[in-house]
């Protein structure tokens, strides 16, 4: 009997230092140390919400495009747009083209061109997708001929917007895939032409607008005359 009370004294014992002594000694360790980088941090400072007008009160608004500028995104030297320029909210640097290529424009008829970006994916998966599409009425050789051109080849497009903000979509590292389709129409006054739509996800960041003082020397083919 008395070596059981032993027995049990000593397992009370070794429960005590575990339990209790060992815990307060790790604690006391931790918030004494000054130098010990694993102390558990509190407080991690997180961007808060900020008041937001978004009623454009007495302000115009328009939807709808002006202008489709495309290029290959081979075309462009290195990574256009960057990151860090997402993160300032507009593009401050031109593209560096590859040799003397430059913007093509494609001329749509009016009200057939849009831009739209989506914020996908589960939370914790989240990114951002841009998207355009325009039509292209007619069915003529140099339509079909240029639009060859998108098979299985990316291109990153800037678009000026019916407020004379110019916009990228795309980029040249992650560019747009372009699909085509065709419709003749059943009777003459349908519309006859092809539709254009491509898009692509994984963005870091929503469409971005090209800073204004840039837009004069973005590299433009000049207007084909006819």
């Amino acid at each position: 009997m008395k070596a059981k009370s032993i027995f049990s004294f000593f397992l009370a014992g070794l429960a005590f230092l575990v339990g209790v002594v060992m815990p307060l000694e790790v604690v006391q360790h931790l918030t004494s140390d000054p130098l010990n980088v694993a102390a558990p941090v509190m407080g991690l400072a997180y961007v808060n919400f900020a008041n937001l007008d978004g009623q454009s009160f007495q302000a115009p608004n328009p939807g709808g495009l002006r202008k489709v500028l495309v290029a290959l995104s081979k075309h462009i030297q290195g990574i256009w747009p960057t990151l860090e320029e997402a993160q300032t909210g507009e593009v401050t640097a031109l593209p560096l083209m590859v040799g003397t290529n430059k913007f093509a424009e494609y001329q749509f008829p009016d009200g057939t061109a849009e831009v739209a970006s989506d914020s996908n994916g589960d939370p914790g998966f989240q990114s951002h997708k841009h998207t355009i599409e325009l039509m292209l009425a007619g069915f003529s050789k140099a339509i079909q001929g240029e639009l060859k051109k998108h098979l299985n080849a990316g291109s990153v497009w800037i678009v000026e917007m019916n407020d004379g903000q110019f916009v990228v979509v795309g980029s040249s590292d992650n560019p747009i895939f372009l699909k085509k389709s065709f419709k003749g129409g059943k009777k003459g006054n349908d519309k006859r032409g092809f539709t254009l739509k491509g898009d692509q996800d994984g963005f870091m960041w929503d469409l971005l607008p090209i800073q204004a003082s840039l837009v004069a020397t973005l590299p433009i083919q000049p207007e084909a005359t006819t």
